[in-house]
């Protein structure tokens, strides 16, 4: 076993690693809440995208490659690197202290890297070598000249998580910072133009069962539209024509009697009339550098418009033209996003196992409702019969929006 001293670096074939593994942080405090993340790099040391920052607000990446979780005082990071995009070069593990403590007050603490149940290295550290730091840059994994190595940071931060995405390259929305981490982000060079700095938002919500909703506020007076993206991956085969999907908006006001359908290219709606839901545009692919995304553009003001609550259902449609495909392979997501509030809906293989199957071709990611003040998004998981094209299809059973996936097949074609 190797034990870890602060700026020691090993490669992977020295220490018997492969690329799949465990990085457990074990983190000794009193009452104090630490934070640890995972950030995922390029080439040049920063930030590409907020999917690739792993904490316990967004547990896994999209490709699956890190994915994290919590117990007692240990935080689990298991890492399988075969399934991290080409575009990732380095993961940076961090730990950062909540609220005004300092990572001086942590007791022995350790990172460990364990492989199928055994221990092939270790850092141990504690708070007595730091001094007023909120955060430490605890542990790195990167690729150099094509090989896979560890190095042991041990470096201190003065600022907390929101400063390090912005050491990171990213620009983090004002209301997920302390007025110290903002006026420590102004004095810290990221290296990268104005034009490629991407925001993040550190209080993104994820919904990943069934079920399970949240609540996002619409400000009074204010006539900012809703974006809601769904987002998948390359299925990983070495096919590029079968990596399409489809989203498609399914929109039934509660006073209304009959669905109407947002989706591209026929049918593509707009802002400034019925049905105030605008698709953005057909994308039909996906590559391992870069995964899919349509957009489509939903009206704040669209209850007003409506006369009452609408009832929104998003799905994605991979049809048979597109080739075998299953939808759990392009592992699709819906993000929407209203100002500063951002809320994902994931996909779970767990709750949704039929589409494993190459025979289905409609995932319901998820459902709104909408009224003057607020939208619940609500995360679904639901999918097609087998071999079945049907579009899903909403009733109104009070306040409640119920699903069936039997309406009509609707395609491009119109």
């Amino acid at each position: 076993m190797l034990n870890l001293i602060a700026g020691q670096k090993a490669k992977f074939t020295d220490v018997g690693i492969t690329q799949q593994f465990t990085l457990l942080v074990e983190l000794t405090t009193n009452s104090t809440v630490v934070d640890v993340a995972c950030f995922g790099l390029d080439r040049q040391q920063k930030l590409a995208s907020d999917d690739y920052m792993t904490f316990y607000n967004q547990p896994k990446t999209p490709c699956e490659a890190v994915s994290w979780q919590a117990r007692s005082q240990q935080q689990r990071f298991d890492i399988d690197l075969t399934k991290l995009p080409d575009t990732i070069d380095y993961l940076v593990l961090t730990a950062t202290i909540d609220g005004q403590a300092t990572v001086r007050e942590l007791g022995s603490s350790s990172v460990t890297l364990e492989q199928a149940g055994q221990t092939l290295a270790t850092y141990n550290f504690d708070g007595s070598v730091f001094n007023s730091e909120r955060a430490i840059m605890l542990l790195q994994v990167y690729r150099k000249n094509e090989v896979w190595r560890i190095n042991a940071i041990g470096q201190g931060f003065s600022g907390g998580l929101s400063a390090l995405v912005t050491h990171f390259g990213g620009e983090v929305a004002e209301d997920n910072r302390s007025v110290a981490e903002t006026n420590l982000a102004k004095t810290t060079p990221t290296n990268m133009p104005d034009s490629q700095s991407k925001t993040f938002n550190l209080k993104k919500i994820m919904l990943d069962k069934p079920g399970s909703e949240h609540r996002i506020n619409l400000t009074k007076d204010s006539h900012d539209h809703l974006i809601v993206e769904a987002i998948w991956i390359d299925n990983g085969d070495a096919s590029a024509n079968n990596d399409d999907l489809d989203l498609r908006v399914g929109i039934l006001a509660q006073n209304g009697k009959a669905m109407s359908y947002v989706h591209a290219p026929e049918q593509s709606g707009s802002l400034s009339r019925m049905p105030y839901i605008e698709h953005q545009g057909d994308i039909k692919v996906a590559s391992a550098n870069e995964p899919g995304k349509e957009t489509v553009l939903v009206s704040s003001d669209i209850a007003k418009h409506y006369g009452g609550k609408v009832a929104l259902v998003f799905s994605v449609y991979s049809a048979v033209s597109n080739g075998a495909v299953s939808i759990a392979s392009l592992q699709p997501k819906m993000r929407m996003q209203y100002k500063d509030q951002i809320v994902e809906c994931v996909f779970n293989v767990k709750a949704s196992p039929k589409a494993k199957s190459n025979l289905v071709y409609t995932y319901v990611i998820g459902i709104a409702i909408i009224d003057e003040h607020d939208i619940t998004l609500q995360h679904s998981g639901a999918t097609s019969k087998r071999m079945s094209e049907a579009t899903p299809q909403l009733t109104w059973k009070a306040d409640k929006a119920e699903l069936k996936i039997d309406g009509t097949p609707m395609f491009k074609s119109g």
